[in-house]
């Protein structure tokens, strides 16, 4: 099994970053091959709204999209992680509006999905159902889409529940594949509560005041 992380930040090392690259360890400590992109190093034009795609399965513009799409093709599932400004950062929505070739030839259909987004106030919620959008509008699987705080780089690193939490999505992204794309037993449970019990409630800082 094969799952691509997709980075939607321009900072490098930043909240995001981190968060995908622990849900890829996750991956590979179950067992999967891992691949990360980082849209920031990639050459990709915004889409034009031409919607050519919709018939010919292909974009006219020539950029790197191409290829970072074939790789998500060959894969068994991704992982996007978005950092919020208004919403979601302008390298995420680029990145989401060239997938369209792909999503409307069918060409994700059934791999499994996971969505990470960093905000440092507003717009989480709203980052992350634009994440969750995308992975049904493709009939894909979303295991997990969620949500953290963080405002300057590497603070995600100080919030165990955020790290731990990560690194049980990678792991549960193969173990959700191979359990025939059914949530194995201990997943079952939301994965607020499952980390909570495997790492003890005072791991969980979102308690209500």
């Amino acid at each position: 099994m094969k799952i691509v992380g997709i980075v939607c930040t321009p900072r490098i090392g930043g909240n995001s970053e981190i968060l995908v690259k622990q849900i890829l360890d996750g991956a590979i400590k179950a067992g999967a091959e891992s691949e990360i992109i980082f849209v920031r190093d990639k050459k990709i034009q915004f889409c034009d709204g031409c919607m050519k795609c919709i018939k010919s399965g292909k974009c006219h513009l020539i950029d790197d999209m191409e290829e970072i799409g074939e790789k998500l093709v060959t894969s068994d599932g991704m992982v996007i992680g978005v950092p919020t400004y208004w919403t979601i950062g302008g390298m995420g929505v680029a990145f989401l509006d060239r997938l369209l070739p792909f999503v409307s030839s069918g060409r994700f259909a059934n791999k499994v999905g996971a969505g990470i987004v960093v905000s440092a106030r507003i717009a989480a919620d709203t980052a992350a159902g634009i994440l969750r959008r995308f992975f049904i509008y493709s009939h894909m699987l979303c295991v997990e889409c969620v949500a953290h705080y963080g405002t300057v780089p590497g603070d995600v690193i100080k919030n165990e529940y955020a790290m731990k939490s990560a690194w049980e999505i990678g792991r549960l992204m193969v173990l959700f594949k191979e359990n025939g794309n059914r949530y194995p037993e201990e997943y079952s449970v939301p994965l607020s509560n499952y980390v909570k019990k495997k790492y003890g409630d005072d791991i969980y800082p979102y308690h209500s005041s």
